[in-house]
């Protein structure tokens, strides 16, 4: 219904106040910090945090303030005592913050260049700085968010793309995230003895973003560029080195850092990598029988190993010379010297061997091993590990030149036989010095069962080791016949896995044996090798132990 009214009183111009601006006239920063600290429910400090992310975009005034009132010290100092209160979408306020959306508007053109699809585009970069105003689900697009259950499954924008291009589209929007607040990075996001005790979820989240950051295609060089001037990859080894992260955290961090690592190989970066990973093992104990004693078990070896198994996998991927042999001055070389040790853990130990086979594949780094006396020294060190399958079978990949990466996760006689190649007569073996080194680890092997034995017989105890491998022999000679190959096949013990352990040291270095006599009997390389004096002298001493 139509009404008339009188306006009465003078008329002014107005203009919408923003919150950026106006909370500086009431005490700025300092008051906005005040309401996180007093926030005692989530709803309080969703607002809270929703007001310090508006005031920081819509005035760098007040960036400038938090950072001059240390206000991310602070900002972290009162999350962490509201832990118990934080969840996802308050994590998303704290990344928005730290990052603003780029959308991308333009046409994709889709080419066919020698059968691969080339994507270009010619289009307008606009920042949206306002990212406040969305909602929580809209952010869901950018994997910080999703599915927990899905938590752990990667967020590969050329998979995007990619469904782009069989879709057939024309033009699509991308949103990407642009690292713009570096002091809310460094001081609350890296900070892990404030997400130390977060849930799994939120810490996977935020590693999430900063590896979103590092791996999406447009802004990876500014973002990278920023992340490097605070030294992610030191705050990511500090990380690690903490004694409270769970094993599916540490993975995300070595994918975000193997990342960091990939994009230009930075020599600074490296070092700081293999400096940690080699500080991860201290000096062996000698026993009081003047052996050394391996070291124990423990989360420092857990984080080793997978630091070794993504510089290996770094190391595959090279394919310049010239930059695989600085990698080996900076990285393999120094790894290789300090792991070869008697004290090392086995499962370390492995991924060493792995590495070691991998840069043997390089014909520079192979003969300059062999003339600083490298095989030897495997002879010497290599026994210490009699009880693990896996090196038995490192040693033989080298000798038939197969690769050794990947790794395989079970080791059975079946993939020692799937090494010999169909036409023995046209492959020449590599490496032939180090079958010593299987001979001396069997003659560890049964050494040390002997003197259990003796031991066991002295005491007046009888050994179950030495009767139950006295038993497997006795049963093996029922089945020795002409073709040796394929009745070893047929062999239980072979399509077993080999267990690794003290326990089951003999059996596999039986079986071990067993397969070098079927391979002499089938190579005449191989039994032409057996014939030198050297190795004669080492299967004599074998035989006497």
């Amino acid at each position: 219904i139509p009404r008339f009214g009188r306006l009465h009183g003078d008329i002014f111009i107005g203009s919408p106040c923003v919150i950026g601006d106006s909370i500086r006239a009431v005490g700025g920063m300092t008051i906005i910090l005040a309401v996180v600290e007093a926030a005692e429910t989530r709803d309080m400090l969703h607002m809270a945090l929703s007001l310090l992310a508006s005031a920081l975009h819509k005035n760098p005034k007040n960036v400038h303030d938090m950072r001059a009132c240390r206000g991310y010290h602070l900002l972290a100092l009162f999350l962490y005592r509201r832990m118990a209160l934080l969840d996802l979408q308050l994590l998303n306020i704290l990344f928005q913050i730290a990052a603003c959306e780029a959308s991308f508007c333009g046409t994709w053109k889709l080419q066919q260049n020698e059968g691969m699809s080339n994507i270009s585009q010619a289009s307008m970069v606009t920042y949206d700085h306002g990212t406040m105003a969305r909602s929580p689900d809209e952010f869901l697009a950018f994997g910080f968010l999703g599915d927990l259950e899905g938590f752990m499954e990667e967020k590969d924008l050329v998979n995007c793309i990619s469904e782009v291009e069989s879709a057939g589209l024309k033009q699509q929007n991308l949103n990407c995230m642009v690292l713009s607040n570096v002091d809310m990075v460094e001081h609350v996001l890296l900070d892990w003895t404030l997400w130390a005790t977060a849930t799994i979820p939120i810490q996977i989240a935020l590693l999430r973003f900063l590896e979103h950051l590092v791996l999406m295609n447009w802004y990876r060089i500014h973002n990278l560029a920023i992340l490097r001037q605070i030294n992610l990859v030191k705050y990511l080894l500090i990380t690690m080195q903490r004694d409270d992260i769970e094993v599916t955290v540490l993975e995300k961090l070595v994918v975000l850092l193997r990342s960091i690592l990939g994009d230009g190989f930075i020599g600074s970066e490296l070092e700081l990598v293999v400096r940690f990973v080699i500080m991860s093992f201290g000096p062996p104990e000698l026993a009081e029988d003047h052996q050394v004693r391996r070291e124990p078990m423990g989360n420092h070896i857990i984080v080793r190993n997978m630091l070794l198994e993504m510089l290996i996998d770094l190391q595959v991927a090279i394919k310049s010379e010239e930059v695989l042999e600085q990698w080996h001055r900076i990285v393999s070389s120094k790894l290789i010297t300090f792991f070869l040790d008697e004290a090392i853990h086995p499962t370390s130990m492995r991924w060493v061997m792995i590495l070691l086979g991998v840069c043997l594949t390089s014909s520079s780094f192979s003969l300059k091993f062999h003339i600083s006396g490298g095989f030897q020294g495997l002879t010497g060190i290599l026994p210490s590990f009699y009880d693990s399958p896996e090196v038995y079978y490192i040693l033989f990949c080298l000798v038939f030149g197969k690769d050794v990466y990947p790794r395989l996760p079970e080791v059975r006689m079946l993939d020692f036989h799937a090494l010999i190649p169909r036409c023995l007569s046209q492959n020449e073996l590599k490496f032939v010095d180090l079958l010593e080194s299987v001979v001396a680890m069997a003659k560890t092997t049964f050494d040390k069962l002997s003197l259990e034995a003796t031991v066991a017989c002295e005491a007046g105890v009888h050994s179950p080791v030495s009767a139950s491998l006295t038993a497997e022999l006795a049963e093996e000679t029922k089945h020795i016949g002409v073709e040796l190959q394929g009745e070893a096949l047929m062999h239980k013990t072979y399509a077993a896995r080999l267990m690794g352990g003290t326990a089951e040291a003999p059996a596999a270095a039986a079986s071990i044996l067993r397969f070098m006599v079927d391979l002499a009997k089938m190579c005449h390389q191989f039994s032409a090798i057996c014939q030198r004096a050297d190795f004669l002298k080492c299967c004599v001493d074998l035989y006497f132990s």
